[in-house]
């Protein structure tokens, strides 16, 4: 394991890792047709377990009817996240946003704190 892998595997257990709602849509729908079929590989491959550490998908949503989806996940920074859509964006023509979120919980304590 090399020692950037290391230090996030570290790490990922000292700090906590933010909530992503990650969303993209397709260009075209020819962009959405290619990505259909390298999706069907990713999955049958199971290539969507193997993650970068410092990453985890809680839910992956898809809506076709349109050319979007979204993705549920918590990551140690955004710059985690490109690594894991850049090479979807690149080979798919997929535009991707990623927004940082937090759960009712965190939301409840917040308002709470400002008492």
């Amino acid at each position: 394991m090399n020692f950037f892998a290391y230090y996030l595997r570290y790490t990922s257990y000292l700090f906590k890792m933010q909530l992503y709602v990650v969303t993209w849509t397709f260009n075209s729908s020819e962009d959405q047709i290619f990505a259909d079929n390298s999706l069907v590989e990713y999955y049958e491959n199971e290539k969507d377990k193997n993650i970068i550490d410092g990453y985890e998908r809680i839910a992956w949503l898809h809506t076709p009817q349109d050319g979007t989806g979204i993705i549920i996940c918590k990551a140690l920074n955004a710059s985690i996240l490109y690594k894991v859509f850049n090479p979807w964006r690149e080979k798919h023509s997929m535009n991707w946003e990623f927004k940082p979120a937090l759960t009712t919980e965190e939301l409840v304590d917040l308002i709470k704190s400002k008492d």
